[in-house]
């Protein structure tokens, strides 16, 4: 190949490839390559160029032009690809508690432009279905026709959260606080007949099992959650509790200016669907996306959190702590009979 085309031609191959590369990975991946994702491609795209220098004797000039192209492709996306939102979540959940799905309905999305007029730029995509911590869900792409924005706002339709209780880790739990928090230090000599009196690990966790048993069900548990959080079902065995939550959460405006001139590219945005430790949905975190190495400004995005007060949000199962209380002083009095009787045989002769 003559050289005087080398130059025109790598010149155009560049943002060509860089173009093709970024519509690939939206269409495949829906969003930018990570940070080692991007490394890999980076590694295979310059050996790749590598091998075809030497084996079919590509001009390197063009070789560089591609592999630049490939490089370059995660910020082409940024420019030209569009703004997708997803909804995931990866919940911190108490260890006793699992939610194997949660199922999410998104109103419109809406923008308000700067002569007050109100666009759906993405429209309700129905009821979507995550699996915690396994997968992210495509809600759709925007459509953001060019102009300046002021506002916007999006609603939730219904939050539903299957959440299950595994019984007997949540009795360890509540043992284990019972040990640090009530359990007084036993004498190592104490009499065999004191320590009849003071009730063993077994039964301790039988009696919190009980306890637990008497608490943790429907009626004890509505009082405790938020009005926009209610029961839709509610199921007991021996060793299981599994409950439908349903939410309505109500999201605030979000006051955003931007002007959006060209009508495309832009961040991609991920709305975390937020639950506490025992799987009560309280609100959606926006979390923006990048290209690899582009400065992180999700804190830069309005708080979407709603508005619920000073709502005391349960976060745990603590059954009263009067019955735990209770056993502690039937602990306290094993041990101090068990001074009661050293006593009395120290004074025998």
């Amino acid at each position: 190949m003559k050289k005087r085309f080398l130059i025109p031609l790598g010149i155009i191959l560049m943002p060509v490839t860089a173009l093709l590369a970024a519509l690939l990975t939206e269409k495949i991946n829906g969003t930018f390559v990570s940070g080692w994702q991007f490394l890999i491609i980076a590694v295979i795209a310059i050996i790749a160029a590598i091998i075809l220098v030497m084996a079919v004797k590509l001009p390197k000039f063009i070789a560089g032009a591609i592999v630049v192209g490939l490089l370059l492709s995660p910020y082409f996306q940024f420019m030209f690809g569009k703004i997708n939102v997803f909804l995931m979540d990866p919940p911190d959940l108490r260890p006793s508690v699992s939610v194997p799905e949660v199922r999410v309905e998104m109103g419109d999305l809406i923008f308000t432009n700067d002569a007050g007029r109100d666009i759906v730029v993405l429209p309700s995509s129905g009821v979507k279905t995550l699996y915690p911590g396994k997968n992210v869900v495509n809600l759709g792409q925007m459509d953001i026709p060019a102009g300046t924005y002021k506002s916007g706002k999006m609603s939730v339709k219904n939050i539903e959260v299957d959440v299950n209780v595994d019984l007997k880790k949540e009795i360890d739990l509540m043992y284990d606080t019972f040990k640090s928090q009530y359990m007084p230090p036993l004498p190592a000599d104490m009499p065999e007949e004191a320590k009849a009196m003071i009730p063993g690990d077994e039964e301790i966790k039988q009696r919190i099992g009980g306890e637990i048993g008497k608490y943790l069900n429907a009626g004890m548990i509505a009082p405790y959650l938020p009005p926009f959080v209610k029961i839709k079902s509610f199921s007991q065995t021996a060793d299981t509790i599994a409950m439908v939550l349903s939410a309505a959460i109500d999201l605030p405006v979000m006051p955003i200016a931007f002007p959006y001139p060209t009508g495309t590219g832009g961040p991609d945005i991920v709305l975390d669907i937020t639950l506490n430790a025992i799987g009560l949905p309280t609100g959606i975190t926006p979390i923006i996306k990048l290209p690899p190495g582009a400065p992180d400004i999700s804190s830069m995005i309005p708080d979407m959190t709603p508005n619920i007060g000073n709502i005391n949000m349960p976060t745990d199962f603590n059954i009263p702590a009067a019955a735990l209380e209770q056993i502690k002083r039937e602990v306290e009095a094993g041990v101090a009979q068990g001074e009661a009787i050293k006593q009395q045989m120290m004074r025998q002769p």
